[in-house]
């Protein structure tokens, strides 16, 4: 695919490519679980500027901008293009 680059961490991958339909999408896009170390990882990202959406979601609470579920704890927010974005404390 013209314009692909596929990055590794460790055994993930994730493939990025150009699209037209960037920022289209109204649902979440793509998802990284980032276990125990979701605080650091919300505040990091906080601190450096990223604006977290908010949403009305069912059995949900806030605290902030996490949206807790029992011991679930999500953020999302939009990449440059608008596409959604999310991090969960499920483990890695």
């Amino acid at each position: 695919m013209p314009g692909a680059i596929l990055y590794q961490s460790g055994s993930s991958m994730v493939l990025v490519y150009p699209s037209e339909f960037a920022g289209t999408n109204r649902a979440t896009a793509a998802t990284w679980s980032v276990g125990g170390d979701f605080e650091a990882i919300v505040a990091d990202l906080k601190s450096k500027g990223v604006t977290f959406e908010h949403y009305d979601l069912p059995d949900t609470t806030r605290e902030g901008d996490v949206h807790v579920m029992g011991d679930f704890k999500a953020v999302w927010f939009k990449d440059p293009d608008g596409n959604i974005l999310n991090l969960a404390n499920v483990p890695a």
